[in-house]
């Protein structure tokens, strides 16, 4: 998920400026610890295009495909399942002579002034043709033009991710209202000296420039004048990209992009009774060492703790810290439950992005491992947190028991409220047990597929093998209908 830091007075118009043209949507702005008056905006592109329409492509001679158009921008946004003629000719060529061909279609000039030619790579399915767009003789930034040739020099694809003429003339409107006449801009040396303040180093730290550039625009927003520096340091070990006001040297956006090795956790996936096909563990036995996995934990935060773009344990006291980044603890370590809680739902969350369903619940939520010491857990839709108890075998030791409440959580998140009467409950047990028990269907042995929290049922379950609930009863409705959700969510979920 792509994130910037900027001022926190910023966050409302920020997000205003990266939603305008309906590529982007901004998912939250929250305060960054230890940095007074910074807020870090996450932001994620829209995958599924709401309002953009597809239509073929037509009235061009000898050209067929289809056209995605942007409902925000007015233009194709995409061009594919292009049908054009083979060509010997070298990829810039190809690129170029087809852009003139649809220059009106993109709101170009028929002379492709406002592109300039920037490379082309080369991949397995042929080679890619990039143009950065410019204004007053600057590149704009985020603003390409990308042209997909294959091996034969047949053109099927164009990606348009310009900024329309409409948000240039409204950045120009922009600078006047907030510039004096005549202003003139800050100085390469100037700017760096801006630069620096926010990039701070410790007693021998060290900075290092690696990039200054005067242009236009911080995202796909209105363009405006600032200067683009990259700035390495150490102490701390950052690499920023900062975009600063041309004029007022105000920082814009604040990134740090430097690279790291992704965290590393140490889990059970689902839990030590499915994963060993051993139903005769309980709480008390000593799990073995092949039923633990050792996993990556995606977009860990800089620093200590587990916070990431889906999941914090912010909430839970006495949190795990540690500064190598590796959270490797067994079962009873203090850790191990939030490492479970951290992977577990930050994996769910990016599966159901991955099938498409954005906009459901993909910021962060606040979890709390040890919430009660009851064997119980529950999600809170007014605080739109999560809480895991600790009696018998420690809910979140479960991977089942995190993903079913995080069901109620995905249900909170699309009807806000969902549950407040008692077949609404039981159709959000009966989700959450269907969502946890299918999510890890294909890790289980079959005994085991139609059941839920076999880990966690050795506590309490006489059945073979241990589960909290059946997802394959022939209980029917309404006849089947009890007083308890729990038992009335079987329906549903079979």
């Amino acid at each position: 998920m792509p994130q910037q830091q900027v001022r926190c007075e910023l966050c409302a118009s920020r997000k205003a400026e990266i939603e305008q043209t309906g590529d982007y949507r901004v998912t939250g702005c929250e305060p960054v610890p230890g940095l007074k008056g910074w807020c870090l905006l996450s932001y994620q592109a829209v995958l599924s295009q709401r309002g953009n329409k597809t239509r073929q492509l037509t009235g061009i001679t000898g050209l067929r495909g289809k056209a995605e158009m942007s409902a925000a921008r007015g233009v194709p946004r995409r061009l594919f399942d292009l049908d054009t003629k083979p060509s010997r000719a070298a990829p810039r060529r190809i690129a170029e002579a087809l852009l003139k061909r649809l220059a009106p279609r993109f709101g170009l000039k028929p002379d492709l002034s406002q592109l300039k030619f920037d490379t082309v790579k080369k991949t397995l399915l042929g080679k890619h043709v990039l143009f950065q767009q410019r204004y007053a003789g600057k590149p704009i930034s985020g603003a390409w033009m990308r042209v997909d040739i294959d091996p034969e020099g047949c053109v099927f694809n164009v990606q348009n991710d310009l900024v329309p003429q409409r948000l240039i003339d409204e950045g120009e409107r922009d600078a006047r209202k907030r510039l004096a006449p005549g202003a003139q801009a800050l100085t390469k040396a100037q700017a760096l000296a801006q630069a620096f303040l926010a990039a701070p180093i410790s007693r021998g730290g060290k900075r290092e420039v690696l990039h200054a550039e005067l242009m236009y625009g911080t995202l796909k927003s209105k363009p405006r004048l600032a200067w683009k520096i990259v700035v390495h340091t150490t102490k701390p070990q950052a690499e920023w990209k900062l975009y600063l006001d041309a004029h007022s040297g105000e920082v814009l956006t604040r990134t740090n992009v430097l690279k790291r090795a992704p965290a590393r956790g140490r889990v059970f996936d689902p839990n030590p009774v499915a994963a060993l096909n051993d139903t005769s563990l309980t709480d008390r036995s000593t799990i073995p060492a092949k039923a633990y996995v050792d996993v990556d934990l995606p977009d860990v935060a800089p620093g200590a703790l587990l916070d990431g773009p889906y999941v914090s344990t912010s909430i839970t006291r006495n949190r795990v810290r540690s500064t190598t980044r590796k959270f490797l603890y067994d079962r009873g370590k203090r850790g191990f439950k939030e490492v479970m809680v951290y992977f577990h739902i930050d994996r769910a969350q990016r599966y159901l992005q991955k099938l498409g369903f954005t906009g459901v619940l993909d910021h962060g939520i606040k979890v709390n491992v040890a919430a009660e010491r009851d064997d119980n857990s529950a999600y809170d839709p007014g605080k739109k947190t999560l809480g895991f108890g600790t009696g018998g075998v420690d809910d979140a030791e479960d991977a089942e028991i995190i993903l079913h409440e995080y069901g109620h959580a995905i249900q909170d998140a699309q009807v806000p409220g969902w549950g407040e009467v008692a077949e609404a409950m039981a159709m959000g047990e009966g989700f959450g047990d269907y969502f946890a028990a299918s999510f890890f269907a294909e890790l289980k042995p079959a005994a085991m597929r139609p059941t839920i929290g076999n880990w966690d049922a050795t506590f309490y379950s006489g059945d073979e093998p241990p589960a909290l609930r059946r997802l394959d009863s022939n209980k029917k409705y309404p006849k089947d209908l009890t007083s308890d959700e729990h038992d009335n969510g079987e329906i549903w979920s079979a």
